[in-house]
């Protein structure tokens, strides 16, 4: 779901090259250092300490900031498409714009509704939800490689025009290349982000120095496979073709493979995509808020708890609140201002585990990138260079009005918050390192 424009906008020949090297250019370097950190420094707030103690409280704040807003902000995405799939059924909320608003709001309400029952529902509840997803698209993808019979689509690429013939009806696609790198660098981006979203709450994680590496492993390649095997399936199939493809598309290729019945289970899988992914993003930004505040980098009120079930109630309506706001905005607004301000908290990220290697190489880290310092350095080149990419991609397209506003003044509030409350060292209440301070050879 929302992975359909790694195809569309570059045609599955580049979509399949891509996702066949993102993986090695993203997903491993960001995990083999988040294990490293996380291990590191096992306390909810994750990368925003790490960044405290590579380049002080004022830092610590941005990167914090940064990312909590993204994650808010890539928030407001599930709910509008979740109606954006209902609308198959019910074409009428296509035009009933105050309709689609309440019932945005209401999905955001009942998707954050695990969150305020405890870590321990919003974990099984996860599970459940990923076999929920998981079944209908392997039926769909069994089904679109039965009746397959495009397999020439998956060396396609995107041409600059695109006419059906009236001789033979096939698609001819003519003119030069013309690839809509925006789109597929943010989109994959999007589809595989995410992953430092584990650390917000890694004191709630027990062993993490086993827990974290493992979790991590096994992730990337479930990650890769569920968006490989059913793009791939809907490629070769075809219909509706790949240059129509847009972030609801596997609704309509359902129902071009397998009619209403398989339009149905893949309405259900959606849906339950949408409320997992919006379930697991509110629980990390919450956590992620209340360590800050924890911490002192944000106001002492996010820090509150529930007695009884031990959630941050404060940080899960705020995070509601910017939600709310939000989800009245284009998909492709709301994703590239997500994408921007996630790329800058992971530079800084990235940053930090350089500058930890240097200012605190002793500190125990039960898991440790092999290679010392050059291959740290070396994994880190891509991860930074994917992260420049879409920050300068979005501000130089005149087609992105929002975010070119949003953004600089995401910055500047950050700025002038962490200026006007004197973060300080002193104010910070430092994390434990997670064993003894130093190792014994």
């Amino acid at each position: 779901m929302g992975s359909e424009g790694v195809f569309g906008a570059g045609g599955p020949a580049l979509g399949l090259i891509a996702l066949a090297i993102f993986p090695f250019a993203w997903c491993i370097p960001i995990s083999l250092i988040l294990a490293e950190l996380c291990t590191m420094y096992p306390e909810n707030g994750g990368y925003t300490l790490w960044v405290f103690h590579a380049f002080g409280p004022f830092w610590g704040f941005q990167e914090g900031f940064w990312a909590w807003l993204s994650g808010a902000i890539d928030n407001a995405l599930y709910p509008s498409l979740a109606v954006t799939c209902l609308s198959k059924y019910i074409p009428e909320l296509a035009d009933n714009t105050v309709g689609t608003w309440f019932l945005k709001g209401a999905f955001a309400l009942v998707f954050a509704l695990p969150n305020m029952f405890g870590v321990q529902l919003v974990g099984r509840g996860m599970v459940v939800l990923t076999a929920v997803v998981t079944l209908p698209f392997l039926i769909f993808s069994i089904w679109g490689f039965a009746t397959a019979d495009d397999w020439g689509a998956l060396g396609q690429f995107r041409y600059a025009d695109t006419e059906l013939t009236n001789s033979t009806a096939d698609y001819i696609s003519t003119g030069g290349l013309a690839v809509q790198w925006d789109v597929l660098m943010g989109t994959i981006f999007w589809s595989f982000n995410g992953f430092a979203s584990v650390s917000t709450f890694a004191g709630e994680v027990a062993n993490p120095s086993k827990t974290y590496p493992t979790a991590l492993a096994i992730t990337i390649v479930f990650v890769e496979l569920t968006y490989l095997i059913p793009l791939v399936a809907g490629a070769v199939f075809n219909e509706p073709l790949w240059h129509t493809w847009t972030e609801i598309s596997f609704s309509d290729l359902g129902f071009a493979v397998g009619g209403n019945a398989l339009l149905a289970l893949i309405t259900v899988a959606t849906m339950a995509s949408t409320w997992g992914m919006y379930s697991s993003e509110m629980f990390w930004v919450s956590f992620q808020l209340t360590g800050m505040a924890e911490a002192g980098l944000a106001p002492t009120v996010f820090s509150r708890r529930s007695k009884k079930s031990d959630v941050p109630y404060v940080s899960v309506a705020l995070s509601g609140a910017i939600i709310v706001v939000l989800m009245g905005l284009d998909f492709s607004e709301v994703l590239l201002m997500a994408n921007v301000l996630s790329s800058m908290s992971q530079i800084l990220l990235i940053a930090s585990a350089i500058k930890l290697r240097v200012t605190q190489p002793d500190v125990l880290r039960p898991y440790r990138v092999p290679g010392g310092m050059t291959l740290l350095v070396a994994i880190s080149i891509l991860p930074v260079a994917v992260c420049g990419y879409l920050v300068y991609s979005t501000f130089a397209s005149e087609s992105t009005i929002t975010p070119v506003v949003l953004v600089p003044t995401v910055v500047v509030v950050g700025f002038v918050y962490a200026w006007l409350m004197k973060l300080t060292p002193k104010q910070f209440i430092a994390p434990k390192p997670a064993g003894p301070l130093f190792e014994l050879e």
